[in-house]
């Protein structure tokens, strides 16, 4: 039994590296989306795609820090956006902190975080340094929205930088309506957050949460619901995707989002 359960973590952790080596940038412009009905009305979310034209990034721009903490920090000042953003995972080293599913416990105040014990890790390796420079430039753009955005592992460690922001702006460290909200965007996002509760916790620290997962995409569906592992607020897509490429790395592909329908300011929590 346990030689089956070492082949079967081996055989997940080399698929994302292999799956990670394919990617050598993040997915590409979902900027004409918004032709399509079901996104009619949501100028907004076309500028909060960070992988539109405009905000497309490579992985050369991405600082490392900690254990393989991938982060880059930039504004749109023609829509006047601040962005926090993810890098996914591209080493064997984050494979392994992908598949670390322990929870693990820190104290916020008076709330205690549960999470994937993998992605807490890298998130509290340079979590200080990111939000020192984070908000150095939250003071040159304070009048800037707030978008924090993640693809794959990103998106995770998105989630927890979101509950962090959020906590470090508070007057009233156990009320999040106290602090400040940013807008969260990811992609692919494996399941982080351990028990509803912790679910439940962590969307009241967002002004809104769209976690774009395709059907399709195994990664997106790790750890399990049945182990009591969710993500903020899913948007499932790719309903009716026939591309070759493989589900975890259709999400700049326009077709998965076709069929589509965005409520305000949240979708239905799939569970």
């Amino acid at each position: 039994m346990k030689a089956f359960l070492f082949a079967a973590v081996l055989l997940i952790a080399l698929s994302t590296v292999a799956l990670a080596a394919c990617a050598t940038v993040p997915p590409s412009s979902l900027q004409n989306n918004v032709q399509d009905s079901a996104w009619q009305g949501r100028e907004k979310l076309r500028a909060w795609t960070v992988y539109s034209d405009r905000c497309r990034i490579s992985r050369k721009l991405f600082l490392e820090i900690g254990k393989s903490l991938n982060y880059y920090i930039t504004a749109d000042d023609d829509e006047k956006i601040l962005y926090l953003i993810f890098e996914d995972t591209h080493s064997f080293a984050d494979a392994i902190h992908d598949i670390a599913f322990v929870t693990k416990s820190y104290e916020h105040g008076s709330k205690k975080i549960k999470a994937h014990g993998g992605f807490v890790k890298v998130w509290h390796s340079g979590s200080e340094q990111v939000m020192k420079e984070f908000f150095e430039q939250v003071e040159k753009y304070p009048d800037y929205e707030i978008v924090f955005v993640g693809w794959s592992m990103g998106g995770a460690i998105a989630h927890l930088a979101a509950e962090e922001f959020n906590f470090r702006t508070r007057t009233d460290e156990a009320n999040p309506d106290s602090g400040r909200k940013v807008v969260l965007i990811t992609y692919g996002c494996p399941n982080l957050l351990y028990g509803k509760d912790m679910r439940d916790y962590f969307e009241r620290c967002v002004k809104a949460a769209y976690n774009f997962a395709n059907i399709k995409d195994p990664f997106a569906k790790l750890p399990p619901v049945a182990w009591n592992f969710f993500v903020i607020r899913r948007i499932e897509v790719g309903q009716n995707y026939k591309g070759k490429k493989h589900p975890h790395l259709s999400y700049g592909q326009k077709e998965i989002y076709k069929d589509i329908v965005i409520d305000e300011p949240y979708v239905q929590v799939s569970e």
